[in-house]
């Protein structure tokens, strides 16, 4: 999975705030810097460019318009402003969205997903998902991976949990996790690889997935809890 590098450019504390905390629960993005001084801004992505830039236009010290006259690269915009004015200008630019102050977490994500097919991100993405081919019982076996229910350590096999079967494969955990789509699946435990989306419930201890309970290992948590969040 691509990772785009990001940066604000926003001058309220209150809406930074939520631009970063949306930035961290996406599994797509890594925020590099934020600002909330436009020529601080400027005089940074002049010298580090960056894949996108969320822009907020009405910037104390210069407008932002001007920040993306000034960066002479390729890099995807989101306009994030309180007045819709900015937007038949903003468009001029070839920005990718313009999100309205107030938005919601759906919104955002919106947002993301244009840039990725902006930038073709998003149909690589979908291929991804679309199967995998595992060798089970001297027989070659196309998955699905959105049907997979969770996979389990067995020695140097994976047994696979699909919604239908069962599969015992050759294989590390290691290398069958490379074969899933990262913002779907989650090592949770040394044994256990779970499909987000099939989780019922969770704790700090454990994850439902119908019937079983899989133990999630500390270290896990916390990305359990991001990734959640982005998919709820």
């Amino acid at each position: 999975m691509k990772t785009l590098h990001c940066a604000v450019m926003e001058d309220s504390k209150t809406h930074l705030k939520i631009l970063e905390k949306n930035i961290d629960l996406n599994p797509h993005l890594e925020l590099i810097k934020s600002f909330r001084n436009g020529k601080e801004a400027r005089d940074f992505l002049k010298i580090n460019p960056i894949n996108l830039l969320f822009l907020d236009i009405e910037l104390p010290d210069i407008n932002g318009f001007e920040v993306l006259g000034h960066l002479n690269y390729e890099l995807s915009t989101i306009v994030t402003s309180a007045n819709p004015k900015h937007a038949i200008r903003a468009f001029d630019f070839d920005v990718d969205d313009y999100l309205l102050k107030p938005f919601s977490k759906g919104r955002f994500n919106k947002a993301i997903d244009k840039v990725l097919l902006n930038r073709n991100l998003l149909n690589e993405n979908k291929t991804e998902e679309n199967c995998i081919l595992v060798r089970s019982n001297l027989k070659e076996v196309q998955l699905f991976p959105k049907k997979i229910l969770w996979v389990e350590a067995l020695g140097d096999y994976v047994k696979i949990v699909t919604q239908e079967r069962k599969l015992i494969v050759l294989s590390s955990m290691k290398a069958f996790m490379e074969k899933l789509p990262h913002d779907k699946f989650l090592r949770i435990h040394k044994s256990y690889i779970v499909n987000i989306e099939k989780i019922e419930m969770y704790n700090h201890a454990h994850v439902q997935v119908r019937d079983k309970r899989l133990p999630i290992s500390r270290n896990n948590n916390l990305a359990l809890d991001k990734l959640l969040n982005y998919w709820n």
